[in-house]
């Protein structure tokens, strides 16, 4: 059996602080026997994207580069796999959404950048949004699974989720436990368990949701639900954090069990990908009723 845990806390405006925080939470996972350790996304800062203010981009660092560093030293302390997403600055001035992967050894085994960048309206909510599109590129790694001494895992963050197929390339990536990074708000509470438990059960692999929870302390009103959990692959919550204040979700997987339930079910020895050639096409979806 092998624990794997998801640790939520409240952002804030100092890096610093929230480094420390990330890394003080870290050292509680793993001193209760987690192996794999994963921080929400952009766990370094508070979620800056609500505003657009070229500041922020001050905040984007390079992989390696000082906040990775010290989660390579904080792994290797610990002995962990840890995943941690920051504001990458890429080497050709891009910038990314970006979780690092980083072994037990403090080798950085790889990371993925989030593949689909979000642009909210705030005027058609009455929270907070962000326009991620000012900040972060697109993706350009594809949708990498990583073989770590604990098992192979795959990454999704946050808007991700939304995409059935970057869950089905993860799975037919081998991946056994799919970590997926948010900072999403009570809007979206209502998907969170349900887009989970459904990657979990139709791609047969486990998932750990790892969300921030509360008002970022120096930033917008937008207002993090945390509730970061593990599900295994049969769609069961086995481990659910707080909706309030800092938590981990932690919770023990079994890998073996994997390959029978896909045997089982046979969704991957019974797919059609001869039919699916509409899913590559570039097509606007139909317009509603209200908008005919």
């Amino acid at each position: 059996m092998l624990k794997i845990a998801g640790v939520q806390f409240v952002g804030q405006a100092d890096k610093e602080a929230n480094i420390r925080t990330a890394a003080r939470l870290v050292r509680q996972a793993a001193a209760q026997g987690a192996r794999m350790v994963c921080l929400p996304e952009l766990f370094s800062t508070m979620y800056f994207c609500v505003e657009t203010r070229r500041e922020y981009f001050a905040w984007a660092e390079p992989i390696p580069g000082p906040t990775i560093e010290r989660m390579v030293a904080l792994a290797r302390e610990t002995g962990i796999v840890l995943i941690a997403p920051i504001f990458e600055r890429a080497p050709d001035g891009r910038f990314f959404n970006t979780a690092a992967v980083i072994g037990p050894d403090g080798a950085l085994i790889g990371k993925y950048r989030k593949s689909s960048i979000p642009f909210m309206d705030a005027s058609r909510s009455s929270e907070p949004r962000g326009n991620e599109k000012f900040y972060f590129s697109p993706g350009d790694l594809g949708f990498p699974t990583f073989e770590t001494p604990f098992g192979r895992i795959g990454i999704l963050i946050c808007y991700d989720r939304h995409f059935t197929e970057a869950a089905r390339v993860l799975g037919l990536g081998g991946a056994e436990i799919v970590f997926v990074p948010t900072a999403t708000t009570f809007m979206t509470r209502y998907l969170w368990d349900l887009e989970l438990r459904a990657h979990a059960v139709v791609n047969i692999y486990y998932v750990c949701g790892v969300n921030k929870v509360g008002v970022d302390v120096g930033g917008s009103a937008r207002n993090h639900f945390g509730n970061s959990m593990v599900i295994n692959p049969r769609g069961e919550i086995l481990a659910q954090a707080s909706d309030a204040k800092e938590d981990i979700a932690i919770a023990e997987v079994d890998l073996t069990v994997i390959p029978e339930l896909r045997t089982l079910w046979g969704y991957y020895r019974d797919r059609r990908p001869d039919q699916y050639g509409p899913l590559l096409d570039a097509v606007a979806p139909p317009a509603s009723r209200a908008a005919a």
